[in-house]
């Protein structure tokens, strides 16, 4: 022992005699200290990982589900008033001589409403199954199946009144089964999502926070214990002159080792839930908006061409819904987009849903499935161009097989094409985000257990550490 490693130990142990501590006693006191210690950092580990776990619970099982339920129903109502509109754009004396081609548009349309209105109950179930946030979920839902009988009554009124040929009869019943979609339907679906969107946003800009505080918690306990073992093999040096104690230096390793595991997977929850809401849920969310407008723009349409007395009106909510999904400078074309994005360059100017996925492409193959959906909605809209120049050329029976047609260069036909490629961009951020959602998950998975196991193993090396020297006072 060299002069000041004498000189120092002597000091120690002149002030713990001073303050009547004899070495049992102390200790015993640091093998109470490090128990209560690795209480504290079980504590608080075991509160970081359950609050992470209930932030991603929240975000990826409880909200997202929900909004894109909501989104979907959105589609099948908008897509439910389109075939009615499509059906009532026609009847047999358009088809002289091809009685058999009427048929099979009549089947299709009436098909494609019941696929449509089947899919609306099965989607409304899922959202009642997933309420989370109480009545300002319940409410809403009640709404949507309560009205929707009421639209289906005004439907198959205005289906009565066209197969009677009484096409002011067939108008005014579809128009008051429209105003049930635009004034109480829709609204109510608006209100499903704005609810689920509120939590979710509150829910995520939160667990940022909390996440940082309790992981500067656990650090906090963590250094305590470490604090706490180091001073104790101190003392044992000091008064014990036992240079190395091998039950506290594993005690003290795997407190490291513990508190590099523990920050490592709430680091990496935290991260992983990032990317799911961030990269992936909003990019999807922008999408799944777009689709539901298109699907809207869509019936719009039909709507321009069956209700000449307000087709202004319709036209207006078409482009409207149009902007909504992208928004081009003046003296651009989407094919321009198109033709920029290609280039791999960035698009100036534009504003709108298709914008803000464009600003957030993030993964492999999500460019080139945008680039294909903004395409053939630039070509679903330059046959609805040529749709209005019929109709206002006074050609409307033209125009209308024009909008009901599923030939190619037909509108349904393009509007079938934007609706595949417009998946394609959805399916690309819907596997990233259960990807996501899951590996946050597992970064958590069996943590308490895992907690548990370690901190007790720390106590019970830091006991078997101190045994011995007390021992050696009895």
């Amino acid at each position: 022992m060299n002069y000041n490693t004498a000189v120092l130990r002597s000091k120690y142990i002149s002030l713990l005699k001073k303050r009547n501590f004899n070495t049992p006693q102390i200790l015993k006191a640091a093998l109470y200290l490090t128990w209560g210690a690795s209480f504290l950092l079980a504590l608080t580990t075991i509160s970081g990982a359950q609050t992470q776990r209930q932030a991603i619970q929240s975000v990826g099982k409880d909200s997202i589900p929900s909004i894109i339920t909501a989104q979907r129903i959105k589609d099948t109502l908008v897509g439910m008033d389109a075939y009615v509109a499509n059906e009532l754009l026609l009847k047999p004396t358009d088809y002289v001589g091809a009685p058999q081609e009427y048929d099979k548009f009549r089947r299709s349309a009436i098909d494609g409403y019941e696929e449509r209105r089947k899919a609306f109950s099965e989607r409304l179930i899922i959202a009642a199954k997933n309420i989370t946030y109480g009545e300002a979920e319940t409410k809403p839902i009640e709404t949507l199946q309560l009205s929707l009988g009421d639209y289906i009554a005004k439907v198959q009124s205005a289906r009565d009144f066209h197969k009677r040929g009484d096409v002011n009869g067939a108008l005014f019943a579809y128009r008051e089964a429209s105003q049930i979609i635009d004034n109480i339907l829709m609204p109510a679906v608006d209100k499903l999502d704005k609810v689920n969107l509120q939590q979710l946003d509150i829910i995520y800009s939160q667990q940022g926070f909390k996440t940082t505080a309790l992981l500067f918690i656990i650090l906090i306990s963590g250094t305590t214990l470490l604090a706490l073992l180091a001073v104790t093999q101190v003392f044992l040096y000091l008064r014990m002159r036992r240079i190395l104690n091998p039950f506290l230096l594993g005690a003290t390793a795997m407190t490291l080792l513990f508190l590099g595991y523990t920050t490592q997977s709430l680091i990496s929850a935290s991260n992983n839930l990032k990317v799911a809401k961030e990269d992936a849920f909003n990019s999807l969310y922008a999408l799944r908006q777009a689709r539901a407008l298109a699907y809207g723009a869509n019936a719009d349409e039909s709507r321009y061409l069956l209700d000449k007395e307000n087709a202004l009106k319709h036209e207006q909510a078409f482009f409207d819904k149009v902007n909504q999904i992208m928004k081009l400078p003046v003296g651009k074309t989407w094919n321009d987009v198109k033709a920029t994005l290609i280039a791999g360059k960035k698009v100036e100017g534009i504003t709108g849903l298709f914008a803000t996925e464009i600003n957030n492409i993030t993964f492999t193959g999500e460019r080139e499935a945008v680039i294909k959906a903004i395409s053939t909605f630039g070509d679903y809209l330059d046959i609805d161009k040529q749709i209005r120049q019929l109709e206002q050329s006074g050609k409307h029976l033209e125009a209308v097989k024009l909008n009901v047609g599923k030939d190619k260069g037909q509108s349904n036909f393009a509007f079938d094409e934007f609706k595949k490629a417009h998946l394609k961009a959805q399916e690309i951020n819907n596997k990233v985000l259960d990807k996501y959602i899951d590996q946050g998950f597992q970064n958590i998975q069996g943590f308490e257990a895992i907690t548990v196991i370690a901190t007790l193993t720390i106590s019970t090396l830091t006991l078997f550490g101190l045994r011995k020297r007390l021992l050696e006072y009895r």
